[in-house]
Parts: C-alpha cells; structure tokens; sequence
C-alpha cells in the first residue's frame, strides 16, 4: 500500500542579501538624519514651518520606506530589474565594486580635512571609475584631480561655499 503523497509545505523564499543591505542602509540613513535634524537651532521667529520641518519630513519618510523594504526583503520579496535593463536577476552579485566605491568614499572623507577636498573627491573619483573597470590608471588619476580641481573652483569661487583646502592652502 502506497503511502498518500504529502502536500508540500510552501518554501520560504530566500532573502536577497542586496535588497536586504540597501533596506538597512536606508533605514540607518533616515534614522541617522532624524537625529540630526535634532541639531538644526530654531529660527527663533514665530513660525508654523521652522527650518528643522522639511528635513524631519525627508527623515520620516526616508526611516519608514526603509522599514517598509526591510519587511518586504526579509518576507521574501526581491528587487526587479526595469525591463529596459539588460541584466541576468539570478546571477550572482558581486559585491566587489560596491566594497570598492564605499571604501574610496570612506577614504576619501577621512582625507578630506587633513589633504583637503581635491584630494578627497578626487581619491572618491577614482574609486568610481576603478570599480566600473577603468586601468588607465595615470589618465585616471588625471581626471580625477581635474575634475575634483573644477569642483572645488566652482563651489568656492562660484558660489561662495568655504571648503577645505588641505594641503593646498595658499595655493587655490
């Protein structure tokens, strides 16, 4: 006598460590911004909308998409690629060039007081194009000065903003 066949119990879709990561990234980021909206003094006026208004409503907002996409990630759910993309949704992440632009980012902001913002945002530059699969890296590096070099001359020169200068103090 055969034993009946069991239902099978549904499986549990497996999470996606990307989804999940940018979910907890972006929950962090709006929680991380709402306690800094806590710093923004008060205008000190009157007013119904006070300057901290707008970035608590970004913060809120940001905190609870996060929220909202952690739940949806850890049930299962899984970010599709727009149908104008190119891309394999079952191939395998690499993490690498992601690692890389987070590093150069990380390097760069540490750097950016002491060496100043060139060198910051052109090292920030330069992990971009590295993690895209750029190897020239003498052109690379070129470019990442030059446009870190405009960038700074626009922002100070052009509207005003005080950057830090670095090592390059006296020069720019």
């Amino acid at each position: 006598m055969t034993q009946p066949a069991s239902p099978s119990l549904p499986t549990k879709p497996a999470i996606s460590w990307p989804d999940l990561l940018v979910a907890v990234a972006l929950t962090a980021l709006g929680i991380w911004l709402f306690f800094g909206t806590q710093r923004i003094a008060d205008s000190g006026m009157n007013t119904i909308v006070s300057p901290r208004v707008f970035p608590l409503i970004v913060s809120s907002g940001l905190t609870v998409l996060g929220l909202l996409l952690l739940v949806a990630t850890l049930r299962g759910a899984k970010a599709e690629p727009a149908a104008e993309e190119d891309t394999d949704p079952d191939a395998p992440v690499n993490l690498a060039a992601a690692g890389i632009i987070l590093g150069g980012f990380l390097i760069g902001a540490l750097l950016l007081s002491p060496l100043g913002f060139v060198f910051g945002t052109a090292l920030m530059y330069f992990s971009v194009a590295f993690a895209f699969g750029e190897r020239r890296y003498l052109l690379l590096v070129a470019i990442s000065l030059i446009v870190a070099l405009i960038t700074y001359l626009v922002f100070t020169r052009g509207l005003g903003l005080n950057l830090p200068p670095g090592i390059l103090k006296g020069i720019l």
